[in-house]
């Protein structure tokens, strides 16, 4: 262990703290790895004398790694190498080290949410020193790489000392995080009026919908006339933006059923986005007069527009809820399965039927079985058993199919099954039941 000795200014003799195997372990990272980084990798190591000889060593060597490790070790169990971080961890607070120090910002945030130590202290002292005028530049370049929190917290230090505050949040508007757009739209209201509108309406154009929200719930009071931006907003694809448009309207002298009646008169929409705005403006005033394009909107090749069109026409659509059991989207066909469950089942019985007449062999066994459950409990076992009376090179399928419905039963509450008829093919049941053409005990799951 002589020549570990050498290579730091450890406390001495750290080395006979360890125990053989640790001191074997440490001589293995050591002979394995270059010594910067076999240091790295002792930081970690379960014992504190080595963690503690580990940030010594890097400390004599700068670099974006050991400021993590020193950052890691701020928080440590050991007060003497927490104490050992804290020294080394000077030498990086200074505009020299800005680089650094934005590098590595994932771990200095992370500091905030530890409780071994009071780290306050820390994160201000790193948040003062880039917020230096000799640094900017470099911060700002780094701004447009951050990703989550500290996106986040570099807009904000950014923000306090803006020279030219528009220019920043013009930037940050266009950042790739989501949270720094919103953020940036909530400070456009601390600017002029000049300034804020032209930022917000690039926003309405150009952003997602959370952020375009914001955006227009600022612009609403700084316009003279909203209403064009109203109008839009209804008939856009955000199911908020159209909330807060409808809140709107009627304070500015604006009426979405207007709205909505202008477009009608137009063209149907060519894209998904348009599609899913109107759609979404006809099923929240539930307005019939526009079943005629929402019937154009099925034809979509966009699923969620399919679906959004059948959940407007409601019970209204019946013979597109039918047709829409062909859809190859699976939630289409659930949608339509879940508005036929609304209706009266004798309505499309006679439809249903010759659907699974012709397709129940076509049909992916989860849609053959869904269909037949759109029928009352004992109208599916009627059915069963008409197929299996008509006998032929069939009759074994629909014997296994019917043994497999029979399994699947815990008791059926049925009203609309005359007892006559629920009688009668009990005994049928039980006929086959005794022939062991069903299993023992499928008659009992029914009743």
């Amino acid at each position: 262990m002589d020549d570990m000795d050498a290579l730091i200014a450890a406390p001495p003799g750290w080395h006979y703290q360890l125990s053989d195997y640790e001191a074997r372990r440490v001589r293995e990272v050591l002979e394995e790895l270059d010594r910067h980084s076999a240091w790295l990798e002792l930081s970690r190591f379960g014992n504190g004398f080595v963690r503690q000889a580990a940030v010594r060593h890097l400390a004599a060597q700068p670099s974006a790694e050991a400021l993590a490790v020193f950052l890691e070790r701020l928080n440590d169990w050991v007060p003497q190498v927490r104490q050992e971080a804290a020294a080394a961890l000077e030498g990086y607070l200074a505009p020299e080290r800005a680089g650094l120090l934005l590098q590595s910002l994932t771990p200095l945030l992370a500091l905030v949410g530890k409780q071994r130590a009071d780290h306050g202290a820390t994160l201000q002292r790193a948040r003062s020193v880039l917020q230096l005028a000799q640094v900017r530049e470099e911060v700002e370049e780094a701004f447009a790489g951050c990703r989550g929190k500290a996106a986040r917290f570099v807009f904000e230090l950014l923000l306090e000392e803006a020279p030219e505050r528009a220019a920043l949040l013009a930037r940050a508007l266009r950042h790739r995080e989501v949270s720094v757009r919103q953020m940036a739209v909530d400070a456009c209201a601390q600017l002029p009026a000049t300034q804020a509108v032209p930022l917000l309406e690039e926003v309405m154009h150009s952003c997602g919908a959370s952020v375009r929200v914001r955006a227009l719930r600022l612009l609403l009071p700084l316009l003279d006339d909203p209403r064009e931006y109203l109008s839009q907003s209804l008939l856009d694809p955000s199911g908020a933006l159209r909330c807060l448009a409808h809140w709107a309207a009627p304070r500015h002298g604006l009426d979405p059923r207007e709205v909505l009646r202008q477009r009608l008169q137009q063209p149907a929409p060519r894209n998904k986005r348009s599609w899913l705005g109107l759609l979404g403006l006809i099923k929240e005033l539930q307005e019939p007069m526009a079943d005629a394009m929402v019937r154009q909107a099925l034809a979509s090749p966009a699923p969620s527009v399919r679906l959004l069109a059948l959940q407007t026409l409601g019970e209204r659509g019946m013979a597109e809820q039918l047709a829409a059991l062909d859809d190859p989207s699976d939630k289409v066909f659930n949608c339509a399965l879940g508005l036929l469950h609304e209706q009266p089942w004798a309505v499309f019985d006679e439809t249903l039927e010759q659907r699974l007449d012709q397709h129940w062999h076509d049909l992916p066994k989860a849609r053959s079985w869904a269909l037949l459950a759109l029928k009352p409990g004992w109208r599916q076992l009627e059915y069963l058993l008409w197929r299996l009376g008509q006998g032929g090179s069939e009759a074994d399928y629909w014997r296994e199919t019917l043994a497999h419905w029979c399994d699947g039963r815990y008791g059926m509450f049925d009203p609309v099954t005359p007892k006559p008829l629920r009688e009668a093919m009990v005994q049928r049941l039980q006929a086959m039941e005794a022939a062991g053409e069903l299993p023992a005990g499928s008659v009992k799951r029914l009743l």
